[in-house]
């Protein structure tokens, strides 16, 4: 929802976004819920068949077994009993619907079962890869006040220190805007990463570049030194899963291998990136 007021001159606009506001981010906050409703309805399918087959087979003591087991090993890991305390406040409920997580988790099941035709740690990959949309739709709901008048950029309840912004940058994706802000030393708790509709880039951009101090611009914010740790952290990091799947046996050592490489890759990627664009 966006709201847009015109006074003086000058243009005033208010935005509040959510996940809910644009089909693309609907699609990829229900990636990650509908892999673990896909793992539940496996396991599930998986309990039914072990107590289905001993029924069959009339060893009905085992049957039991099967179950009780099953009831332990959740009571253990504490699943059942957090699942039964948890409350599903209006919020989630607002974002995940009853229909779409039925559906997301079948789907989820059947790309599970066809990834592990492919290959046997392909469902590990799938399950990771399904924490990446979670990441990127964290930043919703988000909401911000852009007043060039007053010069004040406020989201999330928190001023962007404008003349402290050092670059700017901006992503369109579909019905909204991705911004990244850097800034010169000194402001650790300012938004770097802002989100707002793409209809008032041109609001906020004009705004951020009123604001901010010219003489930042050319600034670097770390030295070569700095520079240098960065970027050999960030080669370590991401040298680091393909060299555990050069030493690690087949198997097991490459799944090792492929979970460090996803983990610390990401990581690793993002220390470089600072490391060529501070």
């Amino acid at each position: 929802m966006a709201q847009f007021t015109s006074d003086a001159g000058d243009v005033t606009v208010d935005w509040e976004l959510d996940v809910t506001d644009s089909p693309l981010l609907q699609i990829l906050a229900y990636m990650c819920p509908s892999v673990f409703g896909g793992v539940a309805i496996l396991a599930g399918g998986l309990l039914l068949w072990l107590v289905g087959t001993a029924l069959l087979d009339g060893d009905f003591a085992r049957a039991v077994g099967v179950v009780v087991f099953a009831v332990l090993a959740l009571l253990s890991r504490r699943y059942l009993p957090a699942l039964l305390e948890t409350n599903l406040t209006d919020p989630f409920w607002n974002r995940y619907s009853r229909r779409g997580l039925v559906i997301g988790s079948v789907c989820g099941a059947l790309v599970l079962l066809g990834s592990a035709q492919l290959h046997p740690t392909a469902p590990f990959v799938v399950f990771i890869a399904s924490w990446v949309p979670l990441v990127l739709t964290a930043a919703f709901p988000t909401s911000g006040h852009a007043d060039p008048a007053e010069g004040t950029l406020v989201v999330d309840d928190t001023e962007v220190p404008l003349d402290a912004v050092s670059e700017f940058r901006a992503v369109s994706v579909g019905t909204f805007v991705v911004c990244w802000l850097s800034y010169t030393r000194g402001v650790p708790t300012a938004p770097r990463i802002i989100l707002f509709p793409s209809n008032y880039v041109d609001v906020v951009a004009d705004l951020i570049e009123t604001g901010t101090d010219s003489s930042t611009r050319e600034r670097s914010t770390i030295d070569r030194t700095e520079r240098l740790i960065a970027g050999l952290f960030g080669l370590g990091m991401v040298a680091l899963g393909p060299i555990l799947w050069l030493l690690l046996p087949p198997g097991d050592g490459q799944v090792v291998a492929l979970y460090a490489g996803a983990m610390f890759g990401l990581f690793g990627m993002m220390l470089l990136w600072y490391t060529y664009s501070a």
